[in-house]
Order: structure tokens, then sequence, then C-alpha cells
């Protein structure tokens, strides 16, 4: 058994139980889709499998990668005036 790391300064993200709340979100939402469908321990090996595989995807990338792929898709849209909308992709002056 390895020790969880403790966050040691306020930019540490959120610990949820055992999971970053990154991490907690995409484990939640499967579990609650298999309650839903009668599923629940299928639900729970895909959910540990997607946590692991976005765990994977995460540590190599830089911090807030993941944000930012979200952004460039359109997910977190903004109406903010320092935040451009996602989808103009060409400025010009």
């Amino acid at each position: 058994m390895h020790p969880l790391p403790l966050p040691e300064s306020i930019d540490d993200p959120i610990t949820l139980l055992l999971w970053r709340a990154d991490e907690f979100v995409p484990m939640a939402l499967v579990l609650m889709t298999g309650m839903l469908v009668g599923q629940v321990l299928a639900s729970l090996l895909i959910g540990l499998i997607t946590v692991k595989c976005y765990r994977k995807y995460r540590d190599n990338r830089p911090d807030g990668h993941v944000l930012h792929a979200l952004y460039w898709v359109g997910c977190l849209n903004s109406r903010a005036r320092s935040i451009p909308n996602p989808f103009i992709r060409q400025f010009l002056p």
C-alpha cells in the first residue's frame, strides 16, 4: 500500500475520498448511469478503468491540458469578455 499525497498548497486540486475531483466526476457519472440501468458492478469496473485511463492521460500532459481541450472543443463556453468564442479560430485585425 502506497501513501496518498496530501495537498501542500492552496493550488493543489480537491481530493474526494481516494480520487482528485477531476477523477471523481467520471467515476460518479459512470456509477450513477450503472445504477439507473441496474448494472452497478459492471459500471463500477468500467468506472475504475475509466479513471485509470484518464489518470494515465492526465499525467503525461501539462497542468490544465484537459480544461484547454474542453475549451477548444467548445464545452467550456463562457460569456466573459476576456475569453473569446472557442469556435473563432482566426482573428483578423
